[in-house]
């Protein structure tokens, strides 16, 4: 039956919607293929690029091993690779080539290897290698000797851990070797240049020394006949003729000193003291004895210390004196007849409160050019040839101020114009000592601290080994008020005699006696303890030096304490307190008594002695006190002519043992200018500066004459009877 008009048409329009979905359809999938072949070409170009960095990664990978390769043959070192448990390690060919062995890289037998190296390296070696596999480390380094076909051949090993398990144990240690043979020989070269060195060195101060005895010798002979012919009957041209030849002798003298200073400070030889000092009366006795001289010039000499200025520093006044006394020289010498001379001392702090002292000596003297100030503290330098042809000197008195003053932790600075003066500043560090004040306590407090140690000391048996009767006496009547029971010996050797009699309970040992002195007495002291098997003696040094050298000598010679002159009663019972506590246990349970505050009296009305003081110090005893007198008028001018008789002669040692006895004696009697001024002459002994100390001697001899008033004047007294 033939379809209705209506049926076709609808058939028709359906099939024109099912082709309209079909193209919908093909559109569709075309769109996805072309999708598809964007993805196609992206992973395409994604290949490509990946490809390509591959490519130029394994590229850059071969040039930098071509590089590490070129860097390692260039080093000349051998990469080692050891991959535990394996007992094999892989070396590169240089190590073969080291060996003298076969150049190819290859595995070496890990004991094999150990075995190669030399047996005194072996420990160290193994030591390494546990480190790094236990983790105690991650990098290590040693160096070794391992045996070749031609010896022994250096070797420096660095290792590392490479890898590691899953628990974290060392699995793969890698690193290099180097051949270090070559730096080896240098370092021995070196150690040897460097003894020899040193042995030039002690062979140039052993040469100095012994020139210095050498020259020192004649120049010593000649000297004291000039002086003996300054005695004669002179014309006034031959008195001119030995006054040059006496001030040649002085300033060869003067050469001979600083080059053998130069000698010792450039060695490394000379020690500077850490030493508690009164920095006022230092500054005040260097100046007394340079201000003579300014004087007899016309010069307005000035000395200025700052309020704040500390008396008691710590330091090496010996070497500041030095330091000093050359600038005090070159400022009178460069300073024209009527010019002046200024000496300052102040205390300066930085911003971060550290405090120094700056110590100043400013002169209006010719000055120094500022195209020579750059070289002024060299050796051998002046500022200019004309200098030293008109006032003379060697150009090393500068550069001894320098590098003493640099070897005591300071500075020194220049400031001047040519023609118009200079001005040197040294600056030192500002130290205060922090040890127990034995300045002398007032009378209140003084006798309490003596009446409450007689307790303690009361019964002692004490052996004094001293030599100066003065001496002995003070020391004498103070152990006595302590209640001790008192033995003397006059030098060491009678000290051990004494000693070995046997009841002795402590020994005060002075350290400069004649013929055996303290220190030799106390070895001999203790070795015989020790043969003998007899109990350990407490043995307190004694000595007018307290200088940091003299207390490890003592030290080291076996005493227990140590206390300088003048003997104080404070400081000789904290000594004897110190030491028996230590090797007894007696005194265990002192504690000093507080100091009583009092004014400090004002020396007696000659200013020489301080009589109130010295009967203090006897507890009032006067018989005794004219003992004293008696003796100290007697040692004082035998020392005096002595001294007299070492500057004729020039004998440093007569003049430094003199000195020193009459430093120590004046100090107990209270003579306390005296005792500055002996002191003075001894430091001028001991740096043989014999034109400070003909000039500081007529000071000594002049004070020694208000002390001998002062001592007459007491003996005239009719002494008290005890009781």
């Amino acid at each position: 039956m033939a379809a209705s008009p209506e049926q076709l048409a609808l058939d028709f329009q359906r099939a024109v919607q099912d082709l309209h979905q079909e193209r919908l359809h093909t559109q569709q999938l075309l769109a996805e293929v072309e999708r598809q072949n964007h993805e196609l070409d992206r992973l395409r170009s994604s290949v490509h690029r990946e490809s390509n960095s591959r490519l130029l990664a394994e590229e850059a990978l071969d040039e930098t091993r071509d590089r590490l390769q070129l860097a390692v043959e260039a080093a000349g070192l051998a990469l080692w690779d050891w991959q535990l448990p394996s007992d094999q390690v892989f070396l590169t060919a240089r190590w073969g080539e080291m060996l003298g062995d076969i150049s190819m890289d290859g595995y070496w037998d890990a004991k094999s290897l150990r075995e190669r190296a030399h047996p005194d390296d072996r420990s160290k070696l193994k030591g390494l290698t546990q480190s790094l596999l236990l983790g105690h480390q991650t990098r290590g380094v040693a160096q070794f000797r391992v045996r070749t076909a031609d010896g022994w051949l250096w070797i420096e090993s660095h290792g590392m851990v490479a890898e590691h398990d899953s628990r974290g144990t060392p699995i793969r240690l890698m690193g290099t070797h180097a051949d270090i043979s070559e730096r080896k020989r240098l370092e021995a070269e070196g150690l040897q240049a460097r003894e020899l060195a040193e042995q030039a060195s002690i062979a140039k101060s052993e040469f100095l020394a012994n020139i210095s005895h050498e020259v020192r010798t004649p120049l010593n002979a000649l000297m004291g006949l000039t002086r003996l012919l300054m005695d004669s009957t002179l014309t006034a041209e031959q008195r001119s003729w030995l006054d040059l030849m006496d001030n040649s002798a002085h300033a060869l003298l003067g050469l001979l000193n600083d080059v053998l200073d130069l000698s010792r400070i450039e060695a490394g030889k000379l020690d500077i003291e850490k030493v508690p000092y009164r920095l006022h009366e230092t500054l005040e006795e260097l100046s007394t004895l340079y201000a003579g001289q300014a004087h007899a010039k016309s010069m307005e000499w000035t000395l200025q210390l700052s309020g704040n200025l500390p008396n008691m520093v710590e330091g090496d006044p010996g070497r500041l004196r030095q330091v000093l006394a050359n600038l005090l020289s070159n400022a009178l010498k460069f300073t024209p007849q009527g010019g002046q001379i200024r000496i300052s001392a102040q205390v300066q702090a930085d911003t971060q409160g550290h405090r120094s002292m700056q110590l100043r000596v400013q002169d209006s003297g010719v000055g120094i050019a500022k195209d020579h100030q750059a070289t002024i503290f060299d050796a051998f330098t002046q500022a200019d040839a004309s200098t030293a042809r008109r006032f003379g000197g060697s150009g090393l008195g500068l550069a001894i101020c320098a590098k003493l003053t640099k070897l005591m932790g300071g500075q020194i600075e220049l400031v001047s114009e040519l023609g118009q003066g200079s001005t040197f500043t040294v600056t030192l560090p500002l130290i205060e000592p922090s040890i127990a004040n034995d300045d002398p306590k007032s009378a209140p407090a003084e006798l309490h601290e003596v009446a409450r140690a007689s307790e303690r000391f009361a019964g002692l048996t004490v052996l004094v080994a001293e030599d100066h009767p003065v001496n002995e006496l003070l020391i004498n009547q103070l152990l006595r008020r302590l209640g001790c029971k008192v033995r003397n010996a006059r030098d060491g050797a009678e000290a051990v005699v004494q000693w070995s009699k046997g009841g002795v309970d402590l020994v005060l040992m002075d350290v400069q006696m004649p013929g055996t002195n303290g220190l030799q007495a106390t070895q001999q002291i203790r070795e015989q303890e020790v043969l003998q098997g007899k109990r350990h003696t407490p043995i307190v040094a004694v000595t007018a030096n307290a200088m940091k050298g003299d207390r490890e000598a003592c030290l080291a010679a076996g005493v227990d304490g140590y206390t300088p002159k003048p003997v104080s009663p404070q400081a000789l019972i904290r000594a004897m307190d110190d030491v028996l506590r230590r090797t007894t246990g007696l005194a265990s349970g002192h504690t000093p008594p507080a100091v009583i505050a009092t004014e400090r009296k004002v020396p007696a009305a000659a200013n020489a002695l301080d009589l109130d003081k010295l009967r203090r110090r006897l507890d009032g005893d006067e018989a005794t006190l004219h003992q004293l007198a008696q003796a100290m008028r007697s040692d004082l001018g035998q020392r005096l002519q002595q001294m007299q008789n070492a500057l004729q002669t020039q004998n440093h040692e007569l003049a430094i043992a003199h000195a020193h006895g009459l430093k120590g004696s004046l100090g107990s009697m209270t003579a306390e200018r005296g005792a500055r001024l002996a002191k003075g002459l001894e430091l001028a002994a001991l740096g043989r500066d014999w034109s400070l100390f003909s000039r500081a001697l007529p000071l000594m001899l002049a004070e020694a004459q208000q002390i001998d008033l002062a001592l007459a004047a007491l003996l005239s007294e009719r002494p008290a009877t005890n009781g």
